[in-house]
């Protein structure tokens, strides 16, 4: 009985993730960041270590107020940028990002660059979601 329950919730899983996955619109990425699956892009550095992510998330309400909300008691600051971009600070994980809001073939996604560690830089994130908006030749809407 174990074992056709987790088969059943394997096959489930399984089933899941094609959906989602079947939701993504194909985008095109700075240089050099690898897909790894479901909406994720690695930038690695030259000892292969994490150096940035891209994370195109489609749209929910629920993620979009998570996004902008402050939570100082998390150390989570966001900031509006020019354009309808943002920028934040998650000091609970090291991590500094730039995000915003598109829509494509009626579908909308929040796209997420991010960075952790010392070499924090908004400057990197910021510009490489410029060169992403570029190559798919989207501009960030307001919510």
């Amino acid at each position: 009985m174990f074992k056709k329950i987790m088969l059943f919730l394997l096959f489930a899983i399984m089933i899941i993730g094609a959906a989602s996955a079947a939701n993504q619109t194909s985008f095109k990425t700075p240089t050099n960041f690898e897909d790894i699956g479901d909406g994720v892009y690695v930038l690695y550095d030259s000892f292969k270590n994490t150096d940035e992510i891209l994370s195109v998330v489609k749209y929910n309400e629920h993620d979009w107020k998570d996004y902008i909300t402050n939570d100082t008691s998390n150390k989570y600051v966001v900031h509006k940028d020019k354009n309808n971009t943002y920028n934040y600070t998650d000091g609970s994980v090291n991590e500094i990002g730039s995000f915003e809001l598109v829509e494509v073939e009626g579908n909308k996604f929040i796209i997420d660059f991010a960075k952790t560690g010392a070499e924090n830089d908004l400057s990197k994130t910021y510009s490489n979601m410029l060169e992403f908006n570029k190559l798919n030749n989207i501009t960030p809407i307001e919510k």
